[in-house]
């Protein structure tokens, strides 16, 4: 079977090849710029050596040593995130801008009401 399939490729490019000398022999007499079967193939090259290359970054980057990855996650194998001195000036930060507004509000509030004169 294997032989089969290889007799009926090699015979297909054979006709491919008449094909493409019969179309550039049409392309002479008539007159036009023969084109080239190249200028598609050199295109598909290119994008394959992207690829290629794409596929080369990425596999290098999956293949750097698990230390230089690990220093940068957690033992969750999420980002750090807050340190306990940065939690601990941010909760600090938050309640004094709240007080500030709770004062805020409590002077609005005493200033829209009316007093009681008995």
């Amino acid at each position: 079977m294997l032989d089969g399939l290889t007799s009926i490729i090699s015979q297909l490019e054979k006709q491919k090849a008449a094909i493409e000398r019969a179309l550039a022999a049409l392309r002479e007499v008539d007159g036009g710029p023969p084109v080239t079967p190249t200028t598609s193939t050199a295109k598909r090259k290119a994008t394959n050596k992207r690829s290629l290359a794409q596929k080369a970054r990425w596999a290098a980057k999956k293949a750097a040593p698990a230390q230089a990855r690990e220093g940068s996650l957690n033992e969750i194998g999420k980002k750090p995130g807050m340190t306990d001195a940065g939690r601990k000036h941010l909760s600090e930060a938050m309640k004094k801008r709240w007080a500030v507004k709770r004062a805020g509000s409590a002077v609005k509030k005493r200033a829209g009401r009316p007093t009681k004169s008995a």
